[in-house]
């Protein structure tokens, strides 16, 4: 009996231990919903989704001359005199640089000394044949009548012929030592470099004392006006003929106006595209090789937001819309071209609503502007 009691008294304080656990004893609190607090943000600067009907669409375009030179030579030698500096502008045939050729001039100083001998060759030799050949009309008078043997005849006959061979021989030497003295001549405007057009250096890649290598551009010119060559969609082929001008703009912003002085005959079939080229009017401060947009006017329906507007991170691209109650919702958005300042929205915004262009550090999805 005293155990059994044990054993209910036990078990009645494990039971009271659980149920306070359980709370109870304890009076009950009411369930209510707690809403979350919503953060209020300042200094933030909004502007609308501007719509247009008409807007400029840019291609990339390169900047490049008329015409350019890359001023190489065949043989290996030393630079000796460097004519020229970047910058300087030239006449065709200016002499730009010149190389070591010791070995050139003796060939050519021997080849000339050959073809001295090879012409005194051909002139004795004329004048043998013409002796000899008045020495044959005289002895075939003679022998026709019959004052010669037919054996004296032919001595003097052969004499003629050998005349005629050797005068033949000699005129060969001679075209073959001209012909020497021709190819080694050309050799010198590869020692000698002159400007193969009126232009200006752009690129000096030599300096004095330099090795150079046969085929290594040493003076690279370029020769004006200025042109941009630029690939076009398809659909501005019939619209864009040659003598149109268009607008040019820079990576400043600048911009220029360019005349288009070529354009294929044809689309490319793989790219649908069709080149063109365009004559720059004043391009003060443009190089060649910088990269510039070509403008085409089009009566096309974009979105517009401030470029500043983009919220950026990893793979993301958004904007902060603060909707009519104030609140602020990041959403994704799809973009196109640059325009100017401006950059085109694909998807993810309409006309009229409002994003956050300044103060996108304070903003958040789901705060409440101020």
């Amino acid at each position: 009996m005293k155990v059994y009691l044990k054993y209910l008294l036990f078990t009645l304080i494990i039971l009271f231990i659980v149920l306070w656990l359980a709370g109870v004893f304890r009076p009950k609190v009411k369930s209510v919903e707690i809403k979350p607090e919503i953060k209020v943000v300042s200094g933030i600067k909004i502007e609308p989704v501007e719509k247009r009907d008409f807007t400029e669409s840019a291609y990339m375009g390169e900047v490049i001359p008329q015409e350019r030179g890359e001023i190489a030579t065949k043989f290996m030698g030393k630079v000796t005199s460097i004519k020229v500096k970047e910058g300087d502008c030239v006449k065709t045939g200016t002499l730009l640089l010149t190389l070591e050729a010791e070995d050139l001039y003796a060939q050519i100083q021997a080849v000339n000394h050959q073809v001295n001998q090879a012409e005194a060759a051909y002139r004795l030799s004329l004048s043998q044949l013409e002796l000899a050949q008045k020495t044959y009309e005289r002895y075939l008078k003679l022998y026709q009548e019959k004052a010669l043997t037919p054996q004296e005849f032919d001595e003097v006959k052969a004499r003629y012929e050998s005349a005629k061979e050797a005068l033949n021989q000699a005129k060969e030497a001679l075209f073959y030592a001209k012909s020497q003295q021709k190819v080694l001549s050309s050799h010198l405007k590869y020692v000698n470099l002159s400007a193969p057009f009126s232009g200006c250096v752009v690129e000096k890649k030599v300096d004095l004392g330099d090795m150079t290598l046969p085929g290594q551009p040493l003076i690279i010119m370029e020769k004006g006006p200025l042109q941009v060559k630029a690939e076009l969609p398809e659909r501005f082929f019939e619209r864009i003929k040659r003598g149109d001008f268009l607008e040019i703009e820079e990576e400043s912003g600048r911009r220029l106006k360019g005349k288009i002085i070529e354009k294929s005959p044809s689309v490319n079939f793989h790219t649908k595209t069709f080149t063109v080229k365009l004559e720059l009017e004043k391009p003060l401060g443009l190089k060649s090789g910088a990269l510039v947009r070509v403008l085409i006017p089009e009566r096309i329906s974009v979105f517009l937001i401030p470029e500043r507007a983009l919220f950026q991170k990893y793979d993301f691209t958004g904007v902060f819309v603060v909707k009519p109650d104030k609140t602020i919702e990041l959403r994704y958005v799809k973009i196109g071209s640059k325009r100017k300042d401006k950059i085109e929205i694909l998807s993810g915004v309409k006309e009229g609503e409002m994003v956050i262009v300044e103060g996108l550090e304070r903003a958040c999805d789901g705060c409440r502007v101020e």
